[in-house]
């Protein structure tokens, strides 16, 4: 590809520091304990709290890895370009069909979650045209550009983030009341005997896991990114943290709740109850529509970073050069962004929401390991970076990332793994079909070192 010809295919550099951590954090969400708060303790046996964490852990270290490869391949595509430059393009394109299913699955998944407790409120419209109400503005967004997008994600943060205070200042209110200051440490909203087992646990943590993807979103928008491939991976690393926090005090709040609540009625709408318990119906109306509100605007990031990895994808000539195409004003992958668009709604129509948590992680996973590989191969053999802290940055801290991600793909539940395999295969017979029978590369990326 021609120099012309690659600079009609840039995206716009719009986005700031502050604008990727927004971004990063809408993706994430604050409050994204409140929708995956019903599955998540079902899964874990009301274990919700350490799932959460054995998932930050799990992150933290991979999120590091995301940061180094940033820093040296500031490219849109994220786990695609990454393992494409430090391993080869055949393996990239494994890694970026594995990216794609979480990139496809999520914002179907959010979508789903957002109709499901709008659905609680106005229980007189269709799930179908509830949905179309959700997809069609945050489509629009996107096909307006990360400009805009970016403006609308500091709104629907500010939102997220009262949603979170209004919660835990209700429960804190709620407890103190009933019990005093001391019912605010309980160990039930950590730890129950009667129910703990390391397999829930790590099944919960696959759920929780989807709480912190949004920073692999984050290097997805490197080429809409006026800061440096570092600085984009610094803002991973925050998101990461902040995130954690703002979920982790949900969780055990609402644990403590529900412990003294007993079974949850219903496993989707599991925050509705709890909000109900401590606020009355107005926390949970509000609460609510605040999840609902700000849900798609989690979907919008998520579909965001899809449509940057499948537009770098084509661009490369991996996929169909129709996904690389640009809108000569906005700078947007349009065609990207309408397929993700209409995957999204007939996905989220007729796929049933526990299926959605089942499968939405293995293809991050698969992702993860690779980019966690891709740092010791490019940084601790080909730079030959091992003395000191780079040791622990370049070799022990991606090889406990790749170790948590493996504990947790095992953990996973199987309907999760097969379809997650098959996904895999269908890659593999793409990849073979392009390289004819592994004789060639699928691509070759220009990265200048």
């Amino acid at each position: 590809m021609s120099k012309a010809n690659q600079g009609e295919q840039d995206l716009k550099r719009v986005l700031r520091t502050r604008d990727l951590v927004i971004f990063g954090l809408i993706f994430i969400s604050p409050n994204s304990a409140q929708s995956l708060f019903g599955e998540l303790t079902f899964s874990s046996g009301g274990h919700g709290v350490l799932s959460v964490f054995i998932g930050l852990i799990a992150m933290i270290f991979t999120a590091a890895s995301y940061g180094k490869m940033a820093s040296i391949v500031p490219k849109a595509g994220s786990t695609y370009s990454y393992v494409t430059h430090s391993l080869n393009s055949n393996l990239g394109f494994i890694a970026g069909w594995a990216i794609l299913l979480d990139y496809l699955i999520f914002p179907m998944m959010i979508y789903k979650l957002s109709s499901t407790f709008a659905l609680e409120l106005f229980p007189f419209i269709p799930l179908w045209l509830m949905l179309l109400i959700l997809i069609i503005p945050m489509t629009f967004f996107n096909y307006r550009g990360a400009k805009l997008t970016a403006h609308l994600n500091t709104i629907m943060l500010s939102v997220k983030l009262i949603s979170v205070l209004l919660f835990v200042g209700f429960s804190v209110y709620a407890l103190t009341n009933s019990g005093g200051i001391e019912s605010l440490v309980n160990i039930n909203g950590i730890y129950r005997e009667d129910s703990f087992s390391m397999s829930a646990v790590i099944a919960g943590a696959s759920i929780a896991v989807l709480a912190y993807i949004g920073f692999d979103g984050i290097t997805a928008l490197a080429e809409d990114a006026k800061v440096s491939g570092k600085t984009v991976g610094q803002a991973a690393m925050i998101t990461c943290v902040i995130s954690s926090l703002l979920i982790g005090i949900q969780v055990y709040f609402a644990s403590v709740i529900q412990s003294q609540l007993g079974v949850l009625k219903h496993t989707d709408t599991a925050f509705y109850d709890i909000a109900s318990a401590v606020g009355g119906g107005g926390l949970a109306a509000v609460t609510t529509v605040i999840l609902i509100v700000t849900g798609t605007a989690t979907a919008l990031a998520g579909q965001a970073s899809g449509s940057r990895v499948l537009f770098s994808m084509g661009r490369d000539g991996v996929l169909p050069a129709a996904f690389a195409y640009l809108h000569p004003k906005y700078k947007t992958p349009v065609y990207s962004v309408f397929l993700l668009s209409v995957l999204g709604y007939i996905g989220a129509l007729i796929i049933p929401i526990s299926v959605f948590f089942l499968i939405v992680v293995f293809g991050a996973i698969i992702g993860f390991i690779f980019v966690n590989t891709s740092v010791m191969i490019e940084f601790f053999i080909k730079r030959n970076e091992r003395k000191g802290k780079h040791f622990i940055t370049n070799f022990v801290s991606p090889l406990l990332g790749i170790s948590v991600c493996l504990y947790i793909l095992l953990g996973m539940e199987t309907v999760g793994q097969i379809v997650g395999v098959c996904w895999m295969l269908v890659g593999g017979m793409v990849l073979v079909i392009k390289t004819q029978g592994f004789q060639k590369e699928i691509s070759s990326l220009n990265i200048e070192q």
